[in-house]
């Protein structure tokens, strides 16, 4: 009977020391897995809200380009105008009249300006034009990523809340495993403190 208790008793200790063995690689496995997970949920939210700063400032950006394009809009309407009136006045200074040679020169210097002047308004308006709608394109999809920013955002603050959630649930479950008698062979063997009796250094 001795013999055989001594061998329950080892059989006892054996299966206790290879719970305790299992039980740390789980809590230890756990543990990487729930930091990895708040690791990633932190990095997509602070990604979340770059993106989100980014978008303010393309913001600002979009809004001074619109100025500059209404500027120039403004400009080439003005240049439209002052053409019309250039081409009027040649038109009622200089057409269907019968001229003399100093009127002659300058009527054809104020045809070569009017003429200027019309190739240079033509060719602001496809400017104009290609300007216009690069800055449609581009105010369009900023419209687009504003509205689906903040769900973003959101989404991953979320995420990062329940990571960070579930790793404090890991950090409980394992202080509360640590102060099983069962972990005190290990703790004592890797140097893991006393939960029980934390020491009076926070550090």
């Amino acid at each position: 009977r001795i013999i055989t208790l001594v061998s329950i008793l080892g059989l006892a200790g054996a299966l206790t020391a290879a719970w305790g063995a299992e039980s740390v690689v789980d809590l230890i496995t756990k543990g990487e897995s729930a930091m990895a997970a708040a690791k990633s949920a932190k990095a997509e939210l602070d990604t979340a809200l770059d993106k989100n700063k980014g978008l303010a400032v393309e913001g600002k950006q979009i809004q001074a380009q619109q100025q500059q394009i209404q500027a120039a809009i403004a400009a080439y309407k003005q240049k439209v105008a002052d053409v019309k009136t250039e081409t009027a006045n040649y038109q009622k200074n200089c057409s269907g009249k019968q001229l003399n040679q100093d009127e002659y020169k300058a009527c054809k210097a104020q045809l070569a300006t009017v003429n200027q002047d019309i190739a240079d308004v033509n060719s602001m308006s496809p400017k104009l034009t290609q300007q216009q709608n690069a800055w449609q394109t581009r105010a369009v999809k900023y419209n687009q990523l504003v509205q689906t920013s903040p769900k973003e955002v959101r989404a991953a603050d979320s995420k990062y809340r329940s990571a960070i959630a579930s790793q404090y649930e890991w950090l409980d479950k394992a202080r509360d495993r640590v102060a099983q008698p069962a972990f005190q062979p290990y703790a004592k063997k890797y140097g893991c403190p006393n939960v029980q009796k934390p020491p009076k250094n926070p550090d």
